[in-house]
């Protein structure tokens, strides 16, 4: 199958359902590193079923379609996650069933051999109708350049501060992250498999790019307030590098009110693995 700009922003992505219970919502939160302090209220409210309150970037994770791009013959194994842009219009609700409608916005081609950039919209919505989500979602298609370019990409993302930051937030990784995120529905042996993950040319199986955005959405949530922990209404950002498990992540924040710009570092390694970090606090 010849891949085109035409026959990828036509595709009628599958519609994605799911009812989300209160086990799924504390899964994902343990898995971008809420619960490390197990007695403290804000750790409980994201890991206990009482009164559980979820995380805000668990939308991410819900009713997804798949690798849907498969079946316009995209080449999958040479794709990865270019950049994440969410916006809540309410909390996620627990135990409503959830349906998402999917569409294409933009294919920028680069070329033959450089691969192309395909973005397209996610909103999850409730039973009753109303929007409970919207994501925008950019893939990187490494092996698809010369496909043609159709539709209008998002404006781009804004640069981070020049200033330093005004704080910097750090988060060590676990060595098991990818094994416990992967449980959320993205079964990518690239995030497990040693054998896989050198065929896609990386020492070690690597961390989720939504991962790493779930623990920028902690980062944010806990270090942006110093009256507390916060909520946030959207979070968007570029993945620019690769996350092993195990490694540390420096978030720098810079505040202005209840906005945020962001950029995640990995020191050891001199590596920026997110950056033009915006979001907004609730």
């Amino acid at each position: 199958m010849v891949l085109t700009a035409d026959a990828l922003m036509d595709f009628a992505v599958p519609q994605a359902r799911q009812t989300v219970a209160a086990r799924d919502a504390i899964l994902y939160a343990l898995s971008v590193g809420y619960g490390r302090v197990p007695t403290d209220a804000w750790h409980l409210q994201r890991t206990y079923e009482e009164k559980l309150v979820p995380t805000p970037t668990l939308a991410n994770v819900v009713a997804h379609a798949g690798p849907w791009m498969k079946a316009v013959g995209v080449d999958w194994a040479k794709v990865v996650h270019a950049e994440q842009r969410l916006t809540l219009h309410r909390p996620m609700p627990i135990a409503t069933p959830l349906m998402s409608r999917s569409r294409m916005l933009s294919v920028v081609d680069r070329g033959e051999g450089k691969g192309m950039f395909a973005t397209f919209e996610r909103v999850i919505s409730a039973e009753d109708g109303g929007p409970v989500a919207t994501i925008l979602q950019t893939n990187a298609c490494r092996g698809d350049g010369g496909c043609g370019s159709a539709g209008t990409a998002p404006e781009p993302l804004p640069s981070a501060p020049l200033r330093g930051p005004d704080r910097i937030f750090e988060i060590k990784v676990p060595e098991d992250a990818a094994l416990l995120y992967r449980l959320n529905g993205d079964f990518n042996p690239l995030h497990v498999d040693p054998e896989q993950a050198a065929q896609s040319g990386f020492a070690r199986p690597i961390l989720h790019g939504l991962c790493t955005f779930g623990y920028a959405g902690y980062a944010i949530g806990i270090g942006s307030s110093a009256d507390g922990p916060v909520d946030l209404q959207s979070i968007a950002a570029r993945f620019t590098a690769v996350v092993f498990p195990g490694e540390t992540i420096d978030f720098h924040l810079w505040l202005d009110g209840r906005d945020v710009r962001f950029r995640g570092l990995v020191a050891a390694r001199g590596a920026t693995v997110l950056d033009n970090g915006v979001a907004r606090l609730a």
